[in-house]
């Protein structure tokens, strides 16, 4: 095993080995900051985020590498361990390990001579709702962060180059009944007898297929939550369902909203909880196509929501690359591969250090 795949299987071990459940940070974000080289000084330190940009610009177009530190809670799957080849635990794919080659990067190029000025954004509390995204402060505070031509972002992709994201609504959708004594159900109107009923049409909804930018998204509805009842003996007059609506980057947000209010059964109240809207794909940039012909890459649409869409939504272009599994994320059995960790931090590094105009590998 070379010596870089021991560095980056180290570190990844390292991070996954601080516990950084989305909002007990701190002890990892000191861990991050301490490990940022000096030449990057903060363009900005939040409330969970931290923007690190070269202390000397040179003019060139500058390039973030960006991740969060923050996992979903554990599921005895701490602390984690390095075995045959790859790096078990909680974090490892989603997404420490793509914070690793990020941190060993911009340790390593110090000031890259390359084609592009270098950057680091860190930041918390991405695995909970979008009314607690720390990004939003970050761009509304920051004139520096505007100047990033491009943000890769380093969520799990199986090493494939994943453009734009899903928008992400949740909503509560309530029917109403009438409560009554379980004795006598006649006298009453089961508000859960209601939510079957109007919740069947919507669980039968097909997936739509929806084409932007020449990849092909999947836009889904799931029922996600079903809450009703006080009491054994009383017939419930009110159900709740949680509604998911992953709808793709052709619409927009407040046609999402549309849509979805337009799907609810006649007397159900729909309320929007949160909503995180999608990400631009942005396939069209000569930066996400230098990256592209560094690695060879497959090029696919990223089936889920990222801060992508932090970016994109303020004309910035953006793309997921990591080398986090997507099928391990959030699973109990989480890993990253070793030699996808090399692989990743490899293709990065050619992007970063090759000039314009050389024959990709």
């Amino acid at each position: 095993m070379t010596g870089l795949a021991d560095r980056l299987a180290a570190r990844t071990l390292e991070l996954v080995d601080i516990p950084s459940p989305s909002g007990h940070e701190a002890a990892i974000r000191e861990r991050l900051l301490a490990l940022v080289p000096s030449a990057l000084e903060p363009a900005y330190e939040g409330d969970e985020a931290y923007l690190f940009l070269p202390a000397e610009r040179s003019g060139r177009p500058l390039v973030v590498l960006a991740g969060h530190y923050d996992t979903v809670p554990a599921q005895g799957n701490l602390p984690g361990r390095r075995e045959d080849g790859v790096v078990r635990g909680l974090g490892t794919s989603d997404m420490k390990g793509g914070l690793a080659v990020a941190l060993e990067l911009v340790r390593d190029l110090g000031r890259p001579s390359g084609p592009y000025d270098l950057g680091l954004l860190l930041f918390g509390r991405e695995e909970l709702p979008a009314d607690r995204n720390p990004l939003p402060a970050l761009f509304a505070e920051c004139p520096a962060v505007h100047e990033v031509a491009l943000a890769v972002l380093l969520e799990p992709t199986d090493l494939e180059l994943q453009a734009g994201c899903l928008g992400n609504l949740v909503a509560r959708l309530t029917f109403h009944g009438r409560s009554g004594h379980s004795a006598r159900p006649w006298l009453a109107e089961n508000a859960i007898a209601r939510a079957l009923t109007g919740l069947g049409p919507l669980l039968e909804l097909p997936a739509r297929p929806a084409v932007v930018g020449g990849l092909e998204f999947v836009e889904v509805l799931s029922v996600t939550g079903l809450e009703a009842g006080i009491a054994p003996n009383v017939v419930p007059g009110e159900a709740t369902a949680t509604l998911n609506f992953r709808y793709a980057p052709d619409r927009t947000p407040d046609e999402a909203e549309d849509h979805l209010r337009a799907l609810a059964p006649v007397g159900a109240t729909l309320e929007i909880v949160s909503h995180a809207p999608p990400g631009r794909v942005a396939t069209d940039s000569p930066h996400v196509r230098r990256l592209r012909d560094a690695g060879r890459l497959e090029l696919a649409p990223k089936q889920a929501w990222t801060n992508v869409a932090d970016f994109t939504a303020h004309g910035i272009d953006a793309v997921n690359f990591g080398p986090g599994s997507t099928a391990h994320a959030h699973r109990q059995d989480e890993l990253v591969e070793v030699r996808s960790l090399v692989r990743a931090y490899e293709v990065l590094q050619r992007f970063l250090s090759r000039p314009v105009g050389d024959d990709p590998a």
